[in-house]
């Protein structure tokens, strides 16, 4: 007899969906917490004290994903039955069951042992079989719950919050890992692992399993019109023209991705030699990265469709695989740490836009009544991809260890001889460029979907470049983030050549300008906002010269997003606009001045920044025009300029960008302007061009 709890509820109330939502991300949390102590990382670092190869590794990766052929049978199951839940609670008990039994297994056999790696792999492939029929039945029953409108909202909320959980776990893991090695000594550090997989799966996963079972199930809905044999059910999806682009998109997605994947971290502990905590913390710093993005992506996600998200995600990801290739020349060398700091951010930026977008997307292009089996169909295809590509990866990394591709630049003169690596590929070098290559591959496949409402990538980055502006453009000297905080934005939408760099550089300027706006507000919210508005802007725009290498091409791009952002961010903070307009204006003039940048440009940065500002916080262009000439004005000696050169040019420059914002608005500017001059006019000859 089955338990009430588990039976299916014929009708859902508002009641019963918002209890699903919730339950569903405590489960996420729980399972995510868990995964966290048992999977990644970590579970890398027990098999290779266990005694696994680098072809070990690979076998452990596909594992799970090989014996996903078995959603067919789970598909047969639920539809015969017609019961999700069920299935889905008992397999899911199962999956974490499956860690018990891992964590013995050093306390059954010594290690390093080959038997050891037989058994985990083993108990690997156990539990593999369960999560093909918790996939199967799990994904129709989320679809069911979660309302369409706010499915991308959802799943990146859900995400994010799973993705935290994860995070400390991990990183907590790995700080008792180094706790215990010191406490028991190395050769009983794997009974250090096993305790914390023991943790994780009893307290944490039979936690994820409470909360799954908590979850009410909608009926499912039958399907319209006479039944079909089993065949034609699991075929469907198959036969859909379609539906099948997204499937071979998912498949090759997902053979190129663990094809490479699942090696960055026995790269990082074996090629690299470093420590298991930086591993791990460098792998918290992705989970970080990836939460702070969710928001970002499952909005764009609801509002442009979840194909283009995918495609800018999807590159973005391929070229940071590329981006491990860099990591040695060939050995480790300065650079290494910061650019695998900034690989892992981009890594979790663009992961948490493929998470999302492809859960949206499958979900959305599946037909109600044949959910089960359209989702199944997906994800079996992308779980024989991803079980494919590890055996590979880990029989190519044998196999282009003992060889190597170099091509060096060499500087001879009469008195010495330099020479570099200009590109050395080597073993693992060899996997992260074909998986690169192969991702420009799978690009082009993902042409081939059609999505329902879907927007052109120029429009979403284009939109994304748009509240990057918004955000913040002047950058202040938050530590750790003004390091990147050179990109001039005006450029950021036309970045060339290798696919996804455009996207790596927009989105690391939107969420540098998104986490320092909030230091900026609170600089203006305290006591002597201006001058201290004025002194910030002036530190920024001098620590973001100091990175530039050529601040006479940049200055009028600096210029605007200085003064843009400062007026932005005094939005709220109650600060009459023409304090910050004059505050904005004379900290960035400040800094350039003592930078040699041209002070034209720098004049036309500010100017521009001013104007757009004005639109921000609600002031009348023409208003901000007089300001503007003002504040250059009273400005002008920190760049080598009269007061009457330049007001002058501010003034021309204001009429310029009012073209930008109609006929009313130029008369109204050229009105001011004009009036703006006449109160305040300067003795001396300008040869500037001043006509309006």
């Amino acid at each position: 007899m089955i338990p009430g709890f588990l039976r299916p509820t014929p009708e859902m109330t508002e009641r019963d969906t918002r209890t699903g939502l919730r339950n569903m991300t405590w489960q996420a949390v729980a399972a995510a917490g868990a995964d966290g102590l048992a999977s990644g990382g970590f579970l890398a670092a027990f098999a290779l004290i266990l005694g696994a190869s680098n072809f070990h590794i690979g076998i452990m990766t596909a594992i799970p994903f090989i014996v996903q052929p078995l959603q067919i049978l789970a598909v047969v199951m639920v539809e015969r039955i017609r019961m999700r839940k069920i299935v889905a609670v008992i397999a899911y008990f199962i999956t974490y069951a499956t860690w018990i039994p891992v964590a013995l297994i050093p306390f059954i056999i010594d290690v390093p042992n080959t038997g050891a790696v037989t058994l985990l792999l083993f108990f690997i492939a156990v539990r593999g079989a369960a999560i093909a029929f918790v996939t199967t039945s799990w994904n129709g029953w989320l679809k069911d719950i979660v309302p369409l409108n706010i499915m991308g909202d959802f799943f990146a909320k859900r995400l994010r919050v799973a993705t935290i959980a994860a995070a400390v776990t991990a990183m907590l893991a790995a700080l008792y890992i180094d706790w215990w090695k010191g406490f028991a000594g190395e050769s009983d550090e794997i009974f250090g692992y096993s305790y914390a997989i023991l943790f994780g799966c009893i307290i944490l996963g039979f936690g994820a399993v409470q909360f799954m079972a908590r979850m009410p199930e909608p009926q499912m809905p039958r399907p319209s019109g006479p039944s079909r044999s089993t065949f034609r059910t699991i075929a469907a999806p198959f036969r859909d023209k379609e539906f099948r682009g997204l499937i071979n998109f998912m498949f090759m997605w997902n053979f190129v991705a663990q094809l490479a994947v699942p090696f960055f971290t026995v790269y990082m502990l074996v090629r690299l030699e470093m420590p298991l905590s930086l591993v791990v913390g460098l792998g918290v710093l992705s989970q970080l990265a990836n939460v702070l993005f969710l928001q970002v992506w499952g909005g764009f996600v609801d509002r442009f469709g979840s194909k283009v998200i995918l495609s800018l995600s999807s590159s973005l990801y391929f070229l940071v695989i590329l981006g491990w290739t860099f990591t040695t020349l060939p050995d480790k060398y300065t650079l290494t740490i910061p650019l695998l700091v900034v690989l892992h951010i981009l890594i979790g930026i663009a992961s948490a836009g493929i998470n999302i977008a492809s859960t949206t997307i499958r979900m959305k292009m599946s037909p109600p009544a044949e959910s089960t089996s359209y989702l199944t169909g997906v994800s079996l295809a992308a779980s024989i991809g991803a079980g494919i590509s590890p055996l590979i990866g880990g029989a190519f990394v044998d196999y282009f260890s003992v060889r190597h591709l170099q091509i060096a630049v060499e500087w001879v003169s009469p008195t010495s001889t330099f020479d570099f690596p200009a590109l050395f590929l080597t073993g693992y070098d060899f996997l992260f460029a074909i998986a690169f290559i192969l991702g420009l591959f799978t690009m082009g496949m993902l042409g081939k979907v059609k999505e329902e409402g879907e927007a052109d990538k120029d429009v979403v980055m284009d939109e994304l470049l748009a509240q990057t502006s918004s955000n913040l453009r002047s950058l202040n000297s938050v530590p750790g983030l003004s390091v990147l905080s050179h990109f001039p934005i005006s450029t950021l939408r036309y970045v060339p050549g290798i696919p996804g760099l455009d996207v790596a550089v927009g989105v690391t300027a939107y969420q540098i300008a998104s986490s320092t706006r909030t230091a900026v507000e609170a600089v203006a919210q305290s006591g002597e906002a201006a001058r201290q508005l004025r002194s910030t802007v002036s530190r920024t725009v001098s620590i973001i010269a100091d990175q530039v290498e050529d601040i006479g091409d940049e200055a009028a791009d600096v210029a605007l997003g200085a003064t843009l952002g400062a007026m932005q961010a005094v939005q709220e903070a109650g600060i009459e606009a023409e304090r910050a307009a004059e505050a904005a204006v004379h900290g960035t003039l400040e800094a350039l001045g003592r930078t040699g940048a041209a002070p034209l440009d720098a004049l036309r940065g500010v100017t521009y920044g001013v104007m757009r500002g004005a639109g921000e916080i609600n002031l009348q262009v023409g208003e901000a025009a007089a300001q503007a000439i003002e504040a250059a004005r009273n400005a002008a000696s920190e760049v080598g300029l009269s007061k009457e050169e330049a007001a002058l040019y501010a003034a021309q420059v204001a009429v310029e960008a009012a073209k930008d914002l109609g006929s009313r608005e130029e008369a109204e500017v050229k009105q001011a302007v004009l009036g703006h001059l006449i109160e305040t006019p300067e003795s001396g000859t300008d040869e500037t061009d001043t006509s309006t």
